[in-house]
């Protein structure tokens, strides 16, 4: 439990909070729940990404490039074995850890530098834009950004706030129903 808040407990909820809660069963949604409204839209966004412009692979190398820069424990526990299963090796999953370039190719490197500048720089410089403009439309790299911004977010909440990981790995279950 966190030494900082008390996360909501399932037997406290009401049945709208159980709805939330009963589509993605984790210490997020617990979390969350301690907010006025946004559980379900914070979950609906993340949610929106699986069915968005990037590929699972694409979109998978952001949340670990992201986990690892923002050490968020959470997030390369829940997303490294949909990594893998998005066709990530491990070895890949450590060249995106480690920032390794040189074990990427051209595409990836843009991708997982221009990541590296909107977490250390909070913003991307034209030259990491321009690299990935090379390799991705105006509309991806909009999603690129805002799916990096939505994964900051995140860690910094569960970090803020001293929110212990689960348990076991929370199933996306029923996420994808959330609606805000």
């Amino acid at each position: 439990m966190s030494d900082r808040v008390t996360l909501t407990e399932v037997s406290d909820m009401t049945p709208e909070e159980l709805g939330v809660y009963e589509k993605f069963q984790s210490n997020l949604t617990r979390a969350l729940l301690l907010t006025k409204g946004s559980a379900a839209p914070h979950l609906a966004l993340g949610a929106s990404f699986t069915v968005g412009l990037l590929s699972d692979l694409e979109r998978e190398v952001i949340v670990m490039r992201v986990a690892k820069l923002r050490e968020s424990e959470f997030e390369r526990m829940l997303h490294y074995p949909l990594a893998l299963k998005a066709g990530l090796s491990e070895e890949e999953i450590a060249a995106v850890e480690d920032g390794c370039f040189d074990r990427m190719d051209a595409k990836r490197a843009a991708l997982v530098h221009y990541v590296d500048e909107c977490i250390l720089r909070h913003r991307a410089s034209e030259a990491a834009f321009r690299g990935l403009n090379e390799h991705y439309t105006q509309n991806e790299i909009a999603e690129v950004t805002h799916l990096t911004g939505h994964c900051a977010m995140t860690a910094m909440f569960l970090d803020s706030l001293g929110i212990p990981l689960d348990e076991g790995i929370a199933s996306w279950g029923r996420l994808t129903e959330i609606q805000d």
